[in-house]
């Protein structure tokens, strides 16, 4: 292209700047001109027929600039003229001889024409100092031609031979003063580092890779390249210059790091267990340090103990991963219960101040109540419990009003042992029990009759509102055990216990057979207890003449009595002794027979042995006390005898 569209940017330029000073030479004066400028886009421009026609088949449409500048300056107008610019306005024939100055370029190759012509009338207006001010005027219009004359004659017909230019050449470019005009090559010849076509424009190193934009001789790089000449991958924020990019990546400087070099570095890099953040380490869960380097204790064990490895070893009275807990007691032990009390026992440490027990019933609505003791307790009686209930106790420790975890128990009270048992009837076989009864709840008794041989026995369960037993079916003169034990679910009393023997029987079904008028045999059933010995007593009825009784050792159950009175009515006792007991005695009566034949002899009594025991029983009569011989009758057989 022999004129580029840049030479027709700046023609407009410089006709602009020229009208702003025309106006602003004119302004100041009294004479006030007003200058209007339009602008015409044809398609065509002929104009005295210098101007050629541009057949613009197959590129844009010609444009053309007519510029016409009229400057008139009414006689009749003091001070005033009007300055219009306009392509189709003529000078009025008022007006006398104009000096007028006509100029036009045209570029074929980019189809813009551009026309000009300044009309001023030479006569002024009468203001004072007008003639130097319109003579300032004339000298800056004529400079404005110049100027357009030497745009246009930049085309002459040694570069330029398809539109050749008329015009005085008398003002040489200065090639943006880095280059030398050249009228044989129509163009500037720029310095080193420049080029254009008014050498404006700076060489950048290696055309700037064609990763940027060269600005004044310096690469305006892309965003992802730098250097000088836009060959270097650029580093994330230029390396926050603390360090080298080498292939688009930061060698930070100490001590300094990141992608861009921005932050600070940690110590250790924060030894792999954490996150560095601007030369401070965040450090993962578990550690802790300057570097991250330490396992971290919960709680920098909260104060109570010392950190190693990560674990916490607490101080004496506290535990916990932390240490924040107070360490309760150890062993709870029980140490004795009885009704109402509950005896406790335990270990713990010596920085306890004081336990804390609580213990209330496991029934429905029980009451919670405490008990606080001194630290260097080691041991409680819990007393005013109600018999036969279940506890829950939980002990406590105390350091400087902080509660341990409660170490805790389940221990029931036993049952009241029943007071007051005694005896109120006793027999041969049945025994009357009875007992004071409790002011508490409970299940019910349990009495028992062991014998002291502990040879079979009986028991028997009782409702809890009765406080008397009749057991039946003892052995007579047997010693039995009588314990009465409370009941309460699974729980028992201690029993209350007391001996008692029953009242020892006498033999049975006396028989007396064989009776003559001297002798009677006398049988009886044995007694079912062991006895000492069995008493026979015998006498005449009503009294007379005493009572003869013999002692017989058991198991014998018969006796003959003789040396009785003929024809008389005796009567029978036998009774069983054991000790100082004796049995009730079984008695009957029976009458001896009435005999004729005379006494032909007296037998002595019989002579007791050294014991003072017949070898058949003992024998006390009364003919013996009174030291009568005892006679007995002659009998002529046996048979007589047994009759």
């Amino acid at each position: 292209m022999g004129v580029d569209r840049e030479t027709v940017v700046l023609k407009n330029m410089l006709i602009g700047v020229n009208l702003i000073l025309l106006g602003s030479l004119l302004k100041p004066s009294e004479c006030q001109l007003e200058v209007t400028t339009e602008r015409v886009q044809r398609q065509a421009v002929e104009e005295q027929g210098r101007v050629a026609k541009y057949n613009a088949s197959g590129k844009e449409q010609p444009m053309v600039f007519n510029h016409v500048y009229n400057i008139n300056v009414p006689l009749d107008s003091l001070c005033s003229s009007g300055l219009e610019a306009s392509a189709e306005q003529e000078v009025s024939a008022e007006d006398e001889a104009l000096a007028e100055y006509t100029g036009q370029t045209a570029d074929h190759e980019s189809q813009v024409t551009f026309t000009h012509r300044i009309n001023l009338p030479k006569k002024a207006c009468p203001c004072a100092g007008s003639a130097r001010v319109l003579q300032e005027l004339l000298s800056r219009i004529e400079m404005l031609e110049r100027e357009v004359s030497l745009l246009r004659d930049q085309c002459t017909s040694n570069c330029c031979p398809e539109s050749a230019a008329t015009g005085q050449l008398d003002y040489i470019p200065h090639c943006s003063g880095h280059g030398n005009f050249s009228l044989q090559s129509c163009g500037c010849i720029c310095n080193e580092g420049w080029f254009g076509q008014n050498c404006s424009e700076p060489y950048c190193p290696l055309g700037c890779s064609s990763r940027g934009v060269c600005v004044d001789g310096q690469c305006v790089c892309d965003s992802e390249y730098s250097g000088g000449d836009c060959s270097e991958l650029r580093c994330p924020t230029d390396c926050s210059s603390r360090g080298l990019c080498v292939d688009g990546e930061c060698v930070c400087e100490e001590p300094y790091t990141g992608e861009d070099c921005s932050e600070l570095r940690c110590p250790g890099d924060c030894s792999g267990k954490g996150r560095c953040a601007n030369g401070t380490c965040s450090c993962q869960e578990g550690y802790v340090g300057d570097d991250c380097s330490q396992r971290r204790c919960l709680n920098a064990c909260s104060g109570r103990g010392h950190c190693q490895e990560g674990l916490c070893f607490c101080e004496d009275g506290y535990q916990g991963p932390d240490c924040s807990a107070v360490a309760p007691p150890e062993d709870l032990r029980v140490a004795g219960i009885s009704d109402r009390s509950i005896e406790l026992a335990w270990d713990g440490p010596m920085a306890v101040t004081e336990y804390v027990i609580s213990y209330q019933p496991t029934a429905l609505g029980g009451l919670q109540l405490q008990q606080r003791v001194p630290g260097d307790w080691s041991g409680v009686t819990i007393t005013e419990l109600e018999p036969g209930l279940t506890y829950n106790i939980s002990v406590y420790a105390v350091i400087s009003n902080i509660l341990s975890l409660p170490i805790t128990a389940k221990v029931a009270t036993h049952l009241s042992t029943p007071q007051g048992l005694h005896f109120k009837t006793i027999t041969e076989t049945t025994v009357e029990v009875q007992w004071e009864p409790f002011s508490f709840s409970f299940d019910g008794w349990e009495i028992s009759f062991i014998p002291k041989n502990n040879e079979g026995g009986v028991i028997a369960q009782l409702p809890s509102d009765v406080t008397s037993f009749n057991q039946t079916g003892l052995k007579p003169g047997e010693e039995y055990i009588v314990n009465v034990v409370a009941l309460k679910e699974q729980a028992r009393s201690p029993p209350t216990s007391a001996s008692v023997s029953t009242v020892i029987d006498g033999p049975t079904q006396i028989l007396v057979r064989d009776v003559s008028d001297t002798v009677a045999f006398v049988e009886w059933t044995p007694p079912r207890a062991k006895v000492d010995f069995i008493l026979l007593k015998y006498g005449l009825v009503g009294g007379e003449g005493g009572k003869t009784t013999f002692r017989l050792q058991p198991p014998l159950s018969q006796y003959s009595v003789q040396a009785l009175r003929p024809g008389s009515r005796y009567e029978v006792w036998v009774s069983a002794v054991r000790g100082t007991n004796e049995s009730q005695s079984t008695t009957t009566q029976f009458t001896t027979a009435y005999t004729r034949t005379p006494f032909t002899s007296c037998s002595q009594p019989e002579t007791l042995s050294n014991t003072g025991r017949p070898s058949t029983g003992e024998h006390i009569s009364e003919s013996h006390r009174q030291g009568q011989p005892h006679c007995l009758p002659k009998v002529s057989s046996k048979e007589e005898a047994l009759h």
